[in-house]
């Protein structure tokens, strides 16, 4: 009884320990996917202000041309 208890409690060390692991491996990859791509969001960033820019100069000359 008491050798199940300690070979239950070693799966269950094991199994943390492969979890923790996993979720750092996965941060990690987050981090560099985020790295990598950064330039990505500047641009849409970008597009998102000219986009929003353009549809207020669209109001704009609605209210003034009417």
């Amino acid at each position: 009884m008491a050798k199940d208890r300690a070979s239950r409690r070693a799966r269950l060390r094991r199994q943390t320990a492969e979890a923790a692991n996993a979720a750092g491996n996965k941060r990690d990859s987050n981090r560099a996917f985020a790295q990598e791509y950064a330039y990505v969001l500047k641009d849409l960033r970008r597009v998102f202000v000219l986009a929003a820019s353009m549809f207020v100069l669209l109001i704009v000359l609605n209210v003034v041309l009417l």
